[in-house]
């Protein structure tokens, strides 16, 4: 977990002893803590941050749920992470496993209240997307921001594509962690294995402006109405 990385990211370590865990000390929930019968969104802060971070922009999303900001069970720096810095190889897959588990774990077990969505942030969408390839209905849509799919194929992947979820990927034409050929490969991917909505904004980095939120929100404020219709 301390190789050298290119990207300047601080090495990730765990967390205690045993298996990974969500710190349920540190969830944070807007606009009130989730009884039975709210639907929840989880919210997957990246590398570095912390719980508070995307719980930021809950106030600008689409109300009628409860958003969940967690904490990743990765000690990073002075932050947090759910995986090891990229750029990822397959030997990453483990952490990345473990982190869904816990997150699997945490949400069966603690969440009250049904699981409806994720909204991930770079190594949080990679966990969002995750959610999914390892069960295909474990959220009704996810959006990634600034995110991609872990680089492997995976045996969850065929079941995902059948199912035909909604995706909104939101990213910025100037992400240092997205060259052309890395675009080109999410893109793909994504067509491929769901239902994708795809936002660009042209002069962004690796970010969240005004534009993707505006897109997160519109995403999310559709399926909500999807899910109010059905």
């Amino acid at each position: 977990m301390n190789r050298p990385n290119p990207f300047g990211f601080p090495p990730v370590e765990r967390i205690g002893e045993g298996p990974a865990r969500i710190d349920e000390s540190a969830v944070r929930f807007f606009p009130h803590a989730p009884g039975p019968q709210d639907r929840v969104v989880l919210l997957l802060h990246g590398l570095g941050s912390n719980e508070q971070d995307l719980l930021s922009l809950a106030p600008m999303l689409p109300g009628g749920v409860v958003y969940a900001s967690l904490r990743g069970v990765l000690a990073c720096g002075p932050g947090f992470g759910w995986l090891a810095p990229p750029p990822l190889g397959a030997d990453d897959l483990g952490l990345l496993e473990e982190s869904a588990v816990a997150l699997e774990d945490w949400t069966g077990r603690v969440a009250p209240g049904r699981v409806i969505g994720a909204i991930g942030f770079s190594q949080g969408a990679v966990l969002a997307l995750q959610l999914l390839r390892r069960r295909a209905d474990a959220l009704d849509w996810a959006v990634a921001l600034s995110g991609a799919p872990f680089p492997a194929d995976l045996p969850g992947d065929a079941a995902l594509a059948e199912r035909d979820v909604p995706v909104l990927w939101g990213h910025g034409g100037q992400d240092p962690l997205f060259d052309p050929a890395m675009e080109t490969q999410v893109r793909d991917w994504l067509q491929r294995h769901a239902r994708l909505i795809e936002e660009l904004s042209p002069t962004l980095g690796h970010g969240i402006d005004e534009q993707i939120l505006d897109a997160v929100a519109a995403f999310v404020r559709a399926r909500l109405a999807e899910g109010a219709s059905s």
